[in-house]
């Protein structure tokens, strides 16, 4: 046998052993970020300061999507649901009022508690809650401050008995209720609330989540960057406004709400 032929044996079976190895890992990328990754991991932009200051304009995190659990297509069974929506997470969520975005929020109440604010103060099952921590507060705000309920934006709120007193207005909820009337989230649904308390379109305005909107819980700010204005060929400037130390920073759920027991 020439050696041309062994020569030209050799690299057809190189080149089946190239193309068999590159299918497998195609197949391994596609199985890891085409399905596997939807399912465990999401990076996120924040966009606005609704949360700050725990989390700011700039910031890029990572929400885990397993965390609550996985819905198997077709069923109502969850797998790897490690632990249920939960007080003082912060969480990613479909909105009820704006179905093409996502939002982030910290959960203060669980289906069952009832949920009410007094000037700058948080009650859930009666109980003031101790948010000093990590919530802010603003002398002056864009939004209608005052005392919840009612919701600002009751339109979006679903259509039911459970939402029925708090769909009136202002002045209908006040003479129905002098002394104020605390809302109870009802089932399979959360009360989210921005830390940034008075510049936060929130479960005060739309009303409450549905757990099936959830997308996962933040744990990890993985990058992050004050963003500013600037010309392209000026790129160079922007590494400045790195906050490094703000990378690999964790997001804290503060359970401590949990003391506001029932």
């Amino acid at each position: 046998m020439s050696t041309d032929t062994q020569l030209s044996k050799w690299q057809k079976f190189r080149q089946t052993i190239v193309w068999e190895y590159t299918q497998v890992i195609v197949v391994a990328l596609i199985l890891v970020f085409g399905f596997i990754r939807p399912f465990v991991v999401e990076a996120f932009k924040i966009p606005s300061g609704s949360m700050e200051d725990t989390l700011l304009i700039g910031d890029r995190i990572l929400v885990c999507k397993f965390i609550y659990g996985i819905k198997i297509p077709g069923t109502d069974i969850k797998v790897f649901d490690f632990h249920k929506p939960a007080r003082g997470d912060v969480f990613v969520f479909i909105p009820p009022h704006d179905r093409e975005r996502n939002f982030i929020k910290r959960i203060v109440a669980v289906e069952g508690d009832t949920i009410q604010t007094r000037g700058d103060t948080l009650y859930v099952n009666g109980k003031a809650v101790d948010d000093s921590s990590y919530a802010k507060h603003m002398a002056f705000s864009h939004f209608r401050r005052g005392d919840f309920p009612p919701f600002r934006q009751p339109e979006y709120l679903p259509n039911d008995e459970a939402f029925s007193d708090y769909a009136l207005t202002r002045n209908q909820f006040r003479h129905k209720f002098p002394e104020g009337n605390p809302f109870t989230v009802p089932k399979g649904m959360v009360f989210a609330m921005g830390d940034n308390r008075d510049q936060s379109s929130d479960s005060r305005t739309w009303g409450p989540v549905d757990v099936e909107d959830i997308k996962g819980q933040a744990f990890m700010v993985y990058w992050s960057f004050e963003e500013h204005p600037t010309k392209l060929w000026e790129v160079w400037k922007m590494v400045g406004n790195v906050r490094f130390d703000r990378i690999g920073k964790l997001i804290r759920a503060e359970y401590g709400l949990t003391d506001a027991s029932r």
